[in-house]
């Protein structure tokens, strides 16, 4: 099976990572996520934990598959090897991790919730921040 590889820090994982992977699988085209082992606020393993809770279904139908990869500095691709390249739309390249970040370090709410972080993804910061990492850890990280 070939997959759509999307590599990323996910540091968090927002509705900007979900959009991308979202136009693969609702066409049925499997999705292959590489979290780079990046130094960030939340390790990688709690980062594909985020990945993991919100594509659960998806994972069991073997539609997304999360892997962890070393932190790169460059891509490199080969000529008409076999596959494109994508560019994701430009309302969804302006969603700012580091605006993400900020409004959770400093609370702030919207209506929905954090903004531009899944719910999922909003109750393992909260978990992981109060230290009850028990249940992701069991249920999710591993």
């Amino acid at each position: 099976m070939k997959y759509n590889l999307f590599i990323g820090r996910f540091s968090p994982f927002h509705i900007g990572h979900k959009y991308i992977i979202d136009s693969f699988v609702n066409n049925g085209k499997p999705v292959c996520i590489a979290i780079r082992d990046s130094e960030e606020k939340y390790p990688v393993a709690v980062r594909a934990g985020m990945i993991k809770a919100v594509y659960i279904n998806e994972i069991i139908k073997d539609l997304v598959k999360v892997i962890i990869i070393p932190d790169i500095e460059q891509v490199c691709i080969g000529r008409e090897v076999g596959y494109g390249l994508m560019e994701v739309p430009e309302h969804i390249a302006l969603i700012s991790g580091t605006e993400i970040r900020e409004s959770i370090e400093n609370r702030i709410i919207t209506d929905n919730g954090w903004i531009n972080v899944p719910p999922e993804v909003k109750e393992i910061i909260e978990a992981y921040e109060r230290g009850l990492r028990k249940r992701y850890d069991r249920n999710i990280l591993r």
